[in-house]
């Protein structure tokens, strides 16, 4: 039989539009896993395949809504339902709680909430990072707090003049510090070591007599003249709990550190020292102090043992401006074993 032109051209045609609807299918097909492949990946919604592998009822999309094609509706709905923010307008705040992790993102793990207490009060240091909890000072003596507190101790008194003076300030701050006795004063004038403990501050032991070289006596002596320094204290108060020693100068030895610990004593160091013994001013001893505590910081200063009024006039500014970056405490009981984490910030009166 003979085909006529008619017929070879409507063949012919019928071929070429066959392969052109082939030609879309694939490429429809194509686009389309392109597509949900690249949607999974921008954290969009899952593909077909990957839906298949999760359970359903555990699926949030950070909207609270189920991955169900409802549920997925419904939150497009509400999301179409709010005017889009302005270019310049910051994105509203998460509904989590603060510290908390905000709304759950695919394939982001929710970050642990901070601790309770951060929300109560933000430290701010003067941007110094935190002192190692485990930083030991000369002999293993302990110069940081062990938490992200700072410790403010006062040595050589009491004094008659000085002491109150530094008491008075600290209550008008009420701020509780550590105070370093030593034993002839503490026999002088028992009546400021009781006003020290009224008060709730710590003691420490500083030696009888402020003996720089004690450290480097037999054992038998050391032990000798801190336990007559710990009885003139108990005379004063009998219940006094004395849980440090400080070696005058710093000038330790293992016999110093290893008698104070046989006496129930940790040996305190110190991690900032304005040399305010050497009467540089108030200036110098406010920048020392303003400017090298850190989280941690234990520090030094002088409440007796010569004039001591550039000490008394910079407290006047060095405890409102510490106040306002760190939690200052006096140091607590155990401190060879203090709190790992380091972030139990007492939030006393005063503090804001």
């Amino acid at each position: 039989m003979k085909i006529g032109p008619t017929t070879r051209t409507i063949a012919i045609v019928t071929v070429i539009v066959s392969a052109i609807m082939g030609s879309s299918h694939l490429i429809g097909n194509s686009s389309q896993q392109e597509h949900e492949q690249g949607r999974a990946a921008a954290g969009g919604y899952d593909s077909d395949a990957a839906r298949g592998k999760r359970h359903r009822g555990a699926v949030d999309d950070g909207l609270g809504l189920s991955a169900s094609p409802s549920g997925r509706a419904r939150a497009k709905q509400s999301a179409a339902s709010k005017p889009p923010p302005k270019p310049d307008t910051p994105a509203p705040p998460s509904a989590a709680a603060p510290g908390g992790p905000g709304p759950a993102h695919q394939g982001v793990p929710a970050l642990p909430p901070l601790p309770a207490v951060f929300n109560q009060r933000v430290v701010v240091g003067p941007g110094k990072p935190p002192l190692m909890p485990d930083k030991a000072g000369p002999f293993g003596s302990r110069m940081t707090t062990g938490t992200l507190q700072v410790a403010l101790t006062f040595d050589d008194g009491p004094d008659p003049k000085y002491t109150p003076e530094v008491l008075a300030l600290l209550d008008e701050y009420q701020v509780k510090a550590t105070f370093c006795v030593v034993g002839e004063m503490a026999a002088q004038f028992p009546e400021l070591v009781r006003e020290i403990v009224d008060e709730g501050h710590t003691l420490c032991n500083h030696t009888w007599n402020h003996d720089v070289a004690l450290g480097t006596k037999s054992k038998a002596v050391i032990r000798a003249d801190m336990q007559r320094t710990n009885d003139a204290i108990h005379r004063a108060v009998p219940d006094a709990k004395i849980s440090y020693f400080r070696h005058p100068g710093g000038a330790w030895t293992q016999a110093a550190v290893d008698v104070a610990k046989e006496l129930g004593m940790s040996s305190l160091h110190w991690a900032v020292d304005p040399q305010d013994w050497t009467k540089p001013g108030a200036p110098a001893i406010e920048k020392v102090v303003n400017t090298d505590t850190a989280l941690g910081s234990i520090v030094l200063m002088h409440d007796a043992g010569g004039e001591r009024e550039g000490t008394v006039t910079a407290l006047k500014t060095i405890l409102p401006d510490l106040e306002k970056r760190f939690a200052l405490a006096a140091l607590p009981p155990g401190i060879d074993e203090p709190k790992r984490h380091g972030i139990e910030l007492p939030v006393h009166a005063g503090q804001k």
